[in-house]
């Protein structure tokens, strides 16, 4: 333990340091002032300790028990009983939390109608009778009339919908493909699907055709194709043509060529064209819309019981390599997401989402985590606000929402934005922002101290937590004034109602992680896979440790254990490793998958005899607090040819910290004899920085848009992909460009954080970004590693 003497030294130290930085940020700013200021500072920044809020130093025996793996799982107000495989046994004893009661009859409601609805589409029922009145959806972009619905009135759509799905012979057992993209109409249409006991097979309409068509193969799709729109009908026409098929090219062995298809959107075709569109491919063509006016609901009595047991969906994931692998996934694994409190030690109406605020949804609906946190927001009487990409930064301002869930690439977009601002702002805006860019984070920083919020096994002193809390106490007027001056300017970006921003999808770095922190926005990373729908942990708003690939603790119900990634079956059950040590995590609860659709081997890979769900991804649970943290994926390893073994995802993140031009960084070096970046660089940062002309990276810029663009077509990423082709080459050859790069990454990697094979030898730069229409990002924004590696395998060096 410190002497307490030390431990006042660097305090003073601290705070001496501390206001020499202040002072030294009025100084004039330098002439070449990035794109991504903050991010540089911040990084070179005394290093955020991580935080989680709880109160004990050290984790009792049910934290133990929850994320290693013991006979019972334990949650503040519930105690749920497993059996030896993992199932969840009847709670009969169940009492409520205190925290979990609101002043409001209205949320008790609700949160009695969670704990006993059976399925998806049952909660209408409950929703029109205990709020009917109160806003449900609203879609003012998507559909071909905006679309704004109350609780009752989306009762009613729904029992429209069933009846029209079982009049074409939906019924329990059959799935029906659902090819569509983020809109009212989707949620209308999946869920009268199911409220008609069949399933929906669901992916995006911008999927390759060659995509769709195999999905709705796989998945048996019952004659029946709902699809986004006229336009989509027609690309499947065109191709399956092209390769010389029947229809659309949709057909599967179960029930023979699409007979009907149903459009979400009309948009502007006629009704004459629509007759054109049924004549010339053979098939019966309806508008989903039109519909719904000429069906009368469905009674109750007439409908199947669905219970939690059964089929929901099939979501097909979007791979980064091979075929997409239908995930199957029930009514109860869906349902299980809807039961997560945002902060379970707080009084529930002081941190939960509450009837009658404002979601605002920006992924795909088909994305697992967009559709689960939809269904989420709705059985707590929230609305949900439908906005795109086009649209979002003014439905932000417009609609001021309180919740979203986003995914990091769409942070690092809008962090971006205002590093921009900042970059172009006068040299007393730059002063500013370097000032409290430096107060908030040394804030930050000894905040977490203070509360006892650290990685490691090593709790803060009592001298520690004295020092901290003074160091921040004295940092509150100058935070105070760079609230107001600075950081609230980044919350009125985002409405400035948010309360809380769910991050899900993929991993969030470091300096985003920090930024945010910065500006005062609680960022709640969750973390999951399509297979366990997708929750299996997350940060809490009472315990939200902030650093670099913390997810958070188990979710209700769920057990997390960290193995050693050689542990075999063989010898029993795979025990959890100590704690603190880095292994492959497993999960086990009511939100993991049925199955794999028609694929018991990949199934019975994935969820071992136990009822343990291998996530492929490596991590450890941080001693003191239980938060997982993850370091990687155990397929993304990189094994170098002396054997090495390399985790790419926290290199990868230094770079991007470290460099203000480098908008995304994939490593390589399998089997290699060292490790190359390849780096994709921004016009925009280049241009500021003086190595490249400004209308010349203007014009690369538009391309570089381009190609980011979901709607981006084959020919115009083409021709994009070709001029940003040819100026990679041009800054190739000139060699300042890659040396600058070089330099930014190599002290990225050569800073004692990495040992020596872990450090980057060579770069590659080009300026074609890793993105959906060229192939090289999944729709849910990962990089496709294999796939990237193949484009570049013959120009990296050697």
């Amino acid at each position: 333990m410190a002497l307490p003497s030390r431990l006042v030294g660097s305090a003073l130290l601290a705070l001496v340091a501390s206001l020499t930085q202040l002072t030294m940020a009025f100084a004039p700013p330098t002439s070449c002032l990035y794109r991504g200021h903050i991010a540089k500072y911040v990084a070179t920044s005394p290093p955020a300790i991580a935080a989680s809020s709880t109160e004990d130093k050290t984790l009792t025996d049910t934290d133990e028990d929850v994320l290693f793996g013991g006979s019972s799982v334990e949650r503040k107000g519930r105690n749920r009983k497993v059996t030896d495989t993992g199932a969840i046994l009847p709670d009969n004893v169940n009492r409520l939390n205190p925290l979990d009661h609101s002043s409001d009859p209205m949320v008790n409601k609700l949160r009695t109608m969670r704990e006993t609805v059976t399925s998806c589409p049952a909660i209408w029922k409950e929703l029109a009778a205990i709020c009917p009145d109160k806003r449900a959806l609203l879609d003012e972009h998507h559909c071909d009339e905006k679309i704004d619905l109350t609780f009752g009135e989306m009762e009613d759509k729904i029992r429209r919908s069933a009846a029209a799905f079982k009049s074409l012979g939906v019924k329990r057992g059959v799935n029906v493909a659902v090819l569509g993209e983020n809109s009212a109409m989707w949620l209308i249409a999946d869920h009268g699907i199911q409220l008609a006991g069949a399933a929906s097979a669901v992916r995006g309409a911008d999927a390759p055709s060659e995509e769709l068509r195999y999905i709705y193969e796989h998945s048996d799709s019952a004659s029946i194709a709902v699809l986004q729109d006229v336009k989509l009908l027609q690309t499947l026409a065109k191709d399956a043509k092209t390769k010389g098929l029947g229809a659309l090219g949709l057909r599967n062995d179960s029930f023979g060529d699409v007979k009907t298809v149903i459009l979400l959107h009309k948009g502007k075709t006629s009704d004459d064209e629509i007759k054109a569109l049924e004549k010339a491919h053979g098939i019966e063509v309806k508008v989903l819309s039109e519909l719904l006016d000429s069906t009368l609901p469905s009674n109750y009595n007439e409908l199947p019981t669905i219970g939690k047991s059964d089929l929901s969906t099939i979501v097909y994931t979007s791979g980064t390599t091979g075929q997409p692998k239908g995930v199957m996934l029930t009514h109860g694994n869906l349902l299980h997401q809807t039961g997560h409190r945002m902060a379970p030690t707080r009084p529930y109406d002081e941190s939960e989402p509450l009837p009658g605020e404002l979601m605002l949804a920006l992924l795909p609906v088909w994305h697992i985590t967009e559709r689960t946190f939809e269904l989420y927001m709705l059985v707590r009487g929230c609305h949900v606000a439908y906005s795109g990409i086009r649209w979002f930064k003014n439905d932000l301002a417009k609609y001021q929402p309180q919740w979203m869930v986003l995914v990091p690439r769409v942070l690092e977009k809008v962090a971006l934005g205002v590093q921009d601002k900042f970059a172009s702002g006068s040299a007393v805006v730059k002063g500013l922002v370097k000032l409290f860019t430096a107060t908030s984070s040394l804030k930050n920083k000894h905040d977490k101290i203070r509360r006892g919020l650290v990685v490691g096994d090593e709790a803060p002193t009592p001298m520690d937590v004295i020092v901290s809390s003074l160091i921040v106490k004295a940092l509150a007027p100058l935070n105070f004034v760079g609230n107001k001056l600075v950081w609230s300017k980044v919350k009125a970006g985002f409405g400035g109602r948010q309360k809380t921003i769910v991050s899900g999808g993929s991993a969030l770095a470091g300096s985003l992680e920090t930024f945010y922190e910065n500006c005062g926005i609680d960022i709640l990373v969750a973390y999951g896979l399509t297979e366990c729908s997708p929750l299996l942990s997350y940060r809490r708003l009472d315990s939200n440790l902030v650093t670099a690939g913390c997810v958070g603790m188990a979710c209700i119900d769920t057990e997390l254990r960290v193995v050693d990634p050689e542990a075999k079956l063989d010898k029993g059950e795979r025990e959890g490793l100590p704690k603190g040590q880095a292994g492959v995590v497993l999960a086990r609860g009511p939100q993991v998958m049925k199955g794999y659709y028609k694929n018991p081997e990949a199934t019975a890979k994935a969820v071992d005899r136990y009822g343990w769900f291998d996530t492929g991804d490596l991590g450890r649970i941080n001693p003191l607090t239980g938060d997982l943290i993850l370091t990687g994926r155990a397929k993304d390893t990189i094994v170098l040819s002396n054997g090495e073994n390399i985790e790419p995802s926290p290199i990868e993140d230094a770079i991007m910290s470290k460099s203000d031009f480098i908008e995304q960084v994939m490593l390589s070096g399998q089997d290699g004899r060292k490790l190359i970046a390849i780096t994709v660089l921004n016009p925009n940062a280049l241009a500021d920085a003086g190595l490249l002309e400004k209308d010349h990276a203007n014009a690369l810029m538009k391309d570089y848009e381009k190609i980011n663009d979901p709607k981006c077509t084959e020919e115009e990423c083409a021709e994009a992909c070709a001029r940003l082709a040819k100026a990679s080459d041009e800054i190739r050859s000139k060699g300042d460009i890659p040396k600058q790069i070089s330099s930014d990454v190599k002290q990225a990697t050569t800073s004692g954080a990495f040992r020596k094979y872990e450090q980057v030898s060579d770069v590659y730069v080009t300026l074609e970004p890793f993105a959906m229409v060229n192939g090289l990002l999944t729709q849910s924004y990962k990089v496709k590693r294999d796939f990237v590696a193949r484009r570049y395998q013959d120009e990296l060096p050697q």
